[in-house]
């Protein structure tokens, strides 16, 4: 038995609008640059990622364009207790502890914060449900 892909069968199969991509554990995205170097109309839809490192890759490679302060009306306080709640990680494999997000400078802090916004990133797998 072979296997069938959506583009095979009676009717050819054709996308009449951009692709809309999910991208799960997505480090740089590199499903998104795949895309764009095949010429493939899509909208980044969401990503997930936790790694700042990883987002800003993310902002920078993808949402270039992207200048909007998305944290211009939240205090930091209100930026840290996000980013805790949302469990970022420095190091890609634990999330960072109060303390340790607390600690970044206010002008880090709105950066990782714009970014995720950005880049319509969900953060933490974990937390990840339908409808997010």
């Amino acid at each position: 038995m072979s296997q069938m892909s959506m583009f095979d069968g009676a009717h050819q199969f054709r996308l009449t609008k951009p692709l809309r991509l999910i991208s799960l554990f997505s480090g740089y995205d590199s499903q998104a640059l795949a895309l764009k170097y095949l010429g493939i109309k899509f909208e980044h839809w969401r990503t997930c990622e936790w790694a700042v490192k990883s987002i800003q890759a993310l902002k920078d490679l993808h949402f270039e364009d992207v200048h909007r302060d998305y944290s211009k009306d939240l205090t930091k306080t209100e930026i840290i207790e996000f980013l805790t709640q949302k469990g970022i990680s420095a190091d890609y494999n634990e999330p960072m502890t109060f303390e340790q997000i607390k600690r970044l400078g206010e002008v880090r802090l709105r950066q990782i914060y714009n970014n995720i916004k950005a880049t319509h990133n969900m953060v933490n797998i974990q937390q990840v449900r339908g409808g997010s």
